[in-house]
C-alpha cells in the first residue's frame, strides 16, 4: 500500500494510507500534530496540520520518507517493532537532511484501542526541509493544493525585533508622531547652537581672538535670532509650523556646514551666525503651532517638555561629540558633521513622518498646514480622533472659507500679560544663553582643566536639565487633572525655576562656595536642571492665553528674549575683562533678572483664555503723531519746491519753508491731545 503526500510549500509530510477495510475517517480522530521546526530559516514557523487531507497531489520536493506496507500480525515481528520505534519520535531526536539540522517534536499520545491502532499503518512523520524559505500560511485543508501553487505564497519574513520596533512606531497616534520629530530637530537645533561654544577655543588660539572678540563672534548668532522673531510667528500661524520648521533646518544647517570657509574673517563668520540664528528662530513658535494644532490641554505640558528637552539632548550630545572631533578632526569637522544632521533629519520628517500622515489622515495634516486664523478654537487646540476628527475637519473648513481677521497687534501690545510674559521670557534666556555661551571657558579658567574635561563637566547641567524639565511637566498635567487651577500650576512652577537657581547662583559667588570647585559645579549643576521647570510654566502660557494665536504669541516674546544673546553674551566677555570676576560678569546679572521677573510673572501674568480679537485695537496715541509728522514732512517738501522760484527779500524759498515748518510743529504739539489714548489692561 502506498504512501500519500501532503505538501506544503516546500515541506513534504509523508502520512500512511488508510486501510480500505476501516471507515472513511480520520485515522487518528481530533489528532493535531503540532511541528517546530528550530532551524535558522523556519524558526518562528509553526505548522499545524490536521489529519482529514485527501486528494493531495503529487509532490514536486524531494522527500526523504520511511515507508513501510501494512503487514498482517504474526509476519515480519521484527520490521514491525522497527516500526514503531520510527513512530515513537523521541522529543530531541534530530534529523539530517539537505544540509540543515531539524528537531522534530511529538509528544506520544495513548491511542484509543480498536481497528484504529496505529500497528496497522506505516512509519512515523518525517520532514524534508528544501532551501526556500518557509511558506506564509497553511492552506485551507479542504482544498487541493498543488506544490507551484503554494510556493507563490511564500511572504519573507522580518526578525522579530524589528517587527517589534515597526509595531510600536505604527501604533503611536499621529501627534505623537510629531512631536518625536519635532524634539529630534530641537536636537539639531542645539547642537548648531552649542558648537561654537566648544570650537571657540581653538578658534580663538588659531586666530588670536580677545575675550571681546570672542563675544562679540557668540553674539552673532543672536542677531539673526531676535530679526526673524516676529516674520517667524507670523508665517508660522499662517503657513503651519509643519512647514516651517524644515525650511529652518536646512537653513541654519546649510549656514552651519560654511563656517569652515568664512571663519578667517570675523564679518563672514559672524554673517554666517547670524544665519543660523535666523533659521533657528523659527523653531520655538513653530513647535509651538504645532503643539497649539495637535495637542490638547491636559497633555500639553508633557509634550512642551519632551520638544524642549531636545535642547539639553543637543547640548548633551554636542559637548560630547565636538571635544573628540576636534582632537581627531579638527575644529572645521565639528560644523561640516552637524551641519550634515540637518539634510538628515530633514529627509526623515518630511519622507517618513509626514508623507504618511498626508496618506493616512488627510484632514489632520490639512489643518497643520491651514492659517489659524481660519481654524477655531476646538480644532487647534485638540487631536483627531476618528469621527470626531471628521466633525472638526467639517467645521474648519467652513471657517476657512471665509477670509480671516486682521492681525491685533495693538491688542497684543496693550495686554499687560504678555508684557510680563516678555519680561519673564527675556530674564530666562539671560540666564541661560550666557551660562551656554560661557560655561565651558567658565570651567576651562577656573578648574583649571582642559577642553575634553570641560565639555564633559558641561554636560551635567543638560542632563539635570532633562530630569528636571520631565518631572516638571508629568508633575504639572497631574495637578492640573486633579483640579488644580492652571493659573496656579503654571505660576508655582515658574517660581520653582526662577527662585531656587537664584539662591544657588548667589551661593555661588561666597567664598565658600566659590573656593570649592565641587560645590561651584553642583550648585550650577541643580540651578541650570531646576530652571528647567520653566517648561511648564513660561512656555505653555502662549498656548494657554491663546491657541489661536500661540506662535506669533511666543514670536513677540522671544524679540524681547533674544536681546540677552545679543547684549548678555557679549555684555559677560566685557565685564569679565574689566573685573577678572565670574560672579561679577556672569552670576549676579542672572539672578537679579530672575528675581524681578518672578515678581512680574506671578503679579500680571495671566494663563486663562484671552480672546485678543474682540480686546482694543485701535490706534495708539503715538500713531497719531507719527502720521501728522508724515504729513507735515510732506508739505515741507512740497513747500520748498513750490517757493524755489517766488523768492521775497525776507529770505525766499527758505523763508517760506520756515514758516511751514513752524506751523507744522504748532499743529504737532497740539495734535497729540487729540489722539487715541494709550489703553491698558
Amino acid at each position: 500500500m502506498a504512501s500519500q503526500l501532503a505538501s506544503i510549500g516546500n515541506t513534504v509530510v509523508c502520512w500512511p494510507q488508510r486501510s480500505s477495510s476501516q471507515p472513511g475517517s480520520c485515522l487518528f480522530p481530533g489528532c493535531t500534530t503540532n511541528l517546530s521546526h528550530r532551524s535558522a530559516v523556519l524558526r518562528s514557523f509553526s505548522v499545524r496540520l490536521g489529519c482529514r487531507w485527501r486528494d493531495v497531489g503529487s509532490a514536486s520536493s524531494t522527500a526523504v520518507h520511511a515507508s513501510n506496507h501494512h503487514k498482517p500480525d504474526g509476519h515480519h515481528q521484527d520490521q514491525r517493532h522497527h516500526q514503531r520505534q520510527l513512530r515513537q519520535v523521541h522529543p530531541d531526536q534530530k534529523y539530517h537532511t539537505a544540509g540543515r539540522t531539524v528537531k522534530i517534536t511529538r509528544p506520544r499520545r495513548a491511542m484509543p484501542p480498536g481497528p484504529r491502532q496505529p500497528h496497522t499503518s506505516g512509519s512515523g512523520v518525517v520532514v524534508a526541509i528544501s532551501d526556500a524559505a518557509p511558506p506564509s500560511r497553511l492552506p485551507s485543508s479542504s482544498s487541493s493544493v498543488s506544490s507551484s501553487s503554494a510556493s507563490s505564497d511564500v511572504v519573507p519574513t522580518l526578525p522579530a525585533s524589528t517587527s517589534l520596533i515597526w509595531g510600536w512606531w505604527d501604533s503611536l497616534p499621529s501627534r505623537y508622531r510629531i512631536i518625536l520629530g519635532t524634539a529630534c530637530s530641537f536636537v539639531i537645533c542645539n547642537l548648531d547652537k552649542v558648537n561654537l561654544s566648544v570650537c571657540i577655543i581653538p578658534m580663538a588660539r588659531d586666530y588670536g581672538w580677545s575675550p571681546t572678540t570672542v563675544g562679540l563672534v557668540q553674539s552673532a548668532f543672536f542677531w539673526g535670532y531676535m530679526l526673524c522673531q516676529l516674520p517667524g510667528g507670523y508665517f508660522n500661524s499662517k503657513l503651519g509650523g509643519r512647514r516651517i520648521l524644515p525650511a529652518g533646518v536646512l537653513l541654519y544647517s546649510a549656514a552651519t556646514g560654511i563656517v569652515p570657509a568664512v571663519a578667517a574673517t570675523v564679518p563672514g563668520l559672524c554673517l554666517s551666525r547670524a544665519v543660523v540664528g535666523f533659521g533657528q528662530a523659527t523653531a520655538p513658535s513653530a513647535a509651538t503651532d504645532i503643539v497649539a494644532r495637535a495637542v490638547p490641554p491636559g497633555e500639553r505640558a508633557r509634550a512642551v517638555t519632551f520638544i524642549f528637552s531636545g535642547f539639553h539632548v543637543g547640548s548633551i550630545l554636542g559637548l560630547l561629540a565636538a571635544p573628540w572631533l576636534i582632537a581627531h578632526s579638527g575644529w572645521r569637522s565639528v560644523f561640516i558633521t552637524f551641519g550634515a544632521l540637518g539634510l538628515v533629519w530633514w529627509l526623515w520628517f518630511e519622507q517618513g513622518i509626514m508623507a504618511r500622515i498626508t496618506a493616512t489622515e488627510p484632514d489632520f495634516a490639512t489643518r497643520l498646514v491651514t492659517d489659524s486664523r481660519k481654524l477655531s478654537g476646538a480644532a487647534s487646540a485638540s487631536a483627531p480622533s476618528g469621527g470626531a476628527a471628521t466633525a472638526t475637519a467639517a467645521a474648519a473648513a467652513a471657517v476657512a472659507a471665509s477670509e480671516p481677521p486682521p492681525l491685533p497687534w495693538r491688542a497684543f501690545f496693550r495686554s499687560t500679560p504678555v508684557r510680563a510674559l516678555a519680561y519673564t521670557h527675556f530674564a530666562n534666556n539671560w540666564f541661560h544663553y550666557t551660562m551656554l555661551a560661557w560655561l565651558p571657558t567658565y570651567f576651562v579658567d577656573t578648574l583649571s582643566v582642559d577642553l575634553l574635561h570641560a565639555s564633559q563637566t558641561a554636560l551635567l547641567p543638560p542632563l539635570a536639565g532633562i530630569a528636571a524639565g520631565t518631572a516638571a511637566g508629568s508633575a504639572a498635567d497631574a495637578l492640573i487633572s486633579r483640579g488644580v487651577s492652571v493659573p496656579s500650576v503654571r505660576k508655582l512652577m515658574q517660581n520653582i525655576a526662577f527662585l531656587l537657581p537664584t539662591v544657588l547662583l548667589v551661593a555661588a559667588c561666597t567664598p565658600e562656595v566659590a573656593d570649592n570647585s565641587g560645590a561651584t559645579v553642583a550648585a550650577i549643576t541643580v540651578a541650570l536642571g531646576v530652571s528647567s521647570c520653566s517648561l511648564a510654566g513660561l512656555f505653555c502660557t502662549h498656548q494657554d492665553m491663546s491657541p489661536k494665536y500661540a506662535p506669533i504669541l511666543l514670536g513677540l516674546t522671544n524679540t524681547t528674549a533674544a536681546i540677552p544673546g545679543v547684549l548678555g553674551v557679549a555684555s559677560v566677555g566685557y565685564l569679565f575683562e574689566r573685573t577678572q570676576s565670574w560672579e561679577v560678569a556672569l552670576f549676579l546679572p542672572s539672578a537679579f533678572f530672575m528675581v524681578t521677573a518672578a515678581a512680574a510673572y506671578t503679579l500680571w501674568g495671566r494663563n486663562e483664555p484671552i480672546n485678543f480679537d474682540a480686546a482694543d485695537n485701535s490706534p495708539f496715541r503715538w500713531e497719531s503723531r507719527f502720521e501728522l509728522l508724515r504729513r507735515g514732512l510732506a508739505e515741507v517738501m512740497d513747500a520748498g519746491a513750490a517757493e524755489q522760484e517766488d523768492r521775497t527779500e525776507d529770505g525766499g524759498a527758505l523763508g517760506g519753508v520756515a514758516r511751514r515748518v513752524q506751523g507744522f510743529l504748532s499743529r504737532l504739539r497740539g495734535g497729540g491731545a487729540d489722539g487715541e489714548k494709550d489703553h491698558r489692561e
